[in-house]
């Protein structure tokens, strides 16, 4: 599996966590939460991006820190990615850690981490990404204040 392969596959898995925790759609009785626009703040997605393949590169040579452009650091320590106050933006802030096992067949992306600033949420990420398949298939759950999430669904939902 290449390092661009691997830095799609978690940059997806975190724009579908945050996509998710503005589909909230299922719940009638209280409004949902917002999520930021992602298809209108590609400088977002771009920064989380370019800051993910650094993190995954840092995997392969021992590992180190990649600074958010707004702050704060995600951490690479073998194969865990520990968002220290990580900011894409200066506005939204990530904490926690997300642990990939890249040798499991599929490989599993696990954690939890802390959404803060633009949005509050604690995201427990639980998915699966098949890298045998054309094009990758992404599986698992995301729990978003105790709601499970289908991240199959949520990739359909984010897609289409």
């Amino acid at each position: 599996m290449s390092l661009k392969m691997i830095t799609r596959s978690l940059t997806l898995g975190l724009a579908v966590v945050i996509i998710g925790c503005g589909d909230d759609a299922k719940k009638e009785e209280e409004p949902a939460p917002t999520a930021p626009d992602l298809t209108a703040n590609a400088v977002l997605l771009e920064e989380m991006e370019q800051a993910l393949t650094k993190s995954v590169a840092l995997i392969f040579t021992g590992g180190g820190a990649v600074q958010g452009a707004g702050g704060g650091q995600v951490l690479v320590e073998g194969t865990s990615f520990i968002f220290q106050d990580y900011s894409p933006d200066g506005e939204l802030i990530i904490g926690g850690q997300l642990d990939m096992e890249l040798l499991a067949s599929p490989v599993t992306l696990k954690g939890t981490i802390q959404l803060s600033g633009s949005m509050e949420f604690e995201v427990v990420v639980d998915m699966t990404i098949d890298v045998t398949q054309d094009p990758f298939t992404y599986g698992g759950t995301l729990t978003v204040d105790e709601e499970v999430f289908d991240v199959t669904e949520l990739q359909e939902e984010a897609n289409s």
